[in-house]
């Protein structure tokens, strides 16, 4: 009874793994550019190939899943909250539920793995004023990302205050560009 229903979950993971890259993949056309098939992809076209022989195991299904994350997290740009002047809650609607997902199953199998939180400001107020509010913005982000059930160990935040401008502060697009946090995850 147990070999079956482990068959047929890893069947099922398959399923929607496979599902979702080609919704993504192939319908929206939201993926980079890739020489060759993801781990995923192999393990689909295995298991099309032979299927008797090609009963795969919950870890292997796991370790193709993690690394079609770890995939898709490298390719994917920086993440970016923005927040109004002065304020140090934000929003976070630019990070997307499947990149959240997709980050909390690859941070979960690589404990090694970090997300560095970089808080940045406008050039409004003074600098050390500027560098408080940077880090309280990148512990917003964090919070933020501990609620999607991210390991708060994992988040390491900081603050640039407003040495690094995206744009100029001359106008209020400029300013509103720097009032900014950045998601970068060290794999």
């Amino acid at each position: 009874m147990r070999q079956p229903i482990l068959f047929l979950s890893a069947l099922l993971i398959l399923w929607i793994t496979g599902a979702s890259y080609w919704y993504v993949c192939r319908i929206r056309c939201d993926c980079k550019a890739a020489s060759s098939a993801t781990p995923v992809e192999e393990a689909l076209a295995a298991a099309a190939a032979d299927v008797d022989t090609a009963l795969l195991t919950a870890e292997e299904v796991l370790r193709a899943s993690v690394e079609e994350a770890r995939l898709f997290i490298s390719g994917a740009e920086v993440q970016k909250g923005y927040f109004p002047s002065s304020s140090a809650k934000g929003d976070m609607s630019g990070v997307s539920d499947e990149y959240l997902q997709k980050l909390k199953l690859c941070l979960d199998n690589t404990p090694s793995a970090r997300i560095e939180v970089t808080g940045h400001a406008d050039i409004t107020g003074p600098e050390s004023f500027n560098r408080t509010l940077g880090l309280e913005r990148a512990g917003f982000v964090k919070t933020f990302l501990v609620d999607a059930g991210i390991n708060a160990e994992q988040v390491v935040i900081s603050t640039m205050g407003s040495s690094e401008p995206a744009a100029s502060n001359s106008t209020p697009e400029g300013r509103a560009a720097n009032r900014r946090t950045e998601i970068k995850v060290i794999i």
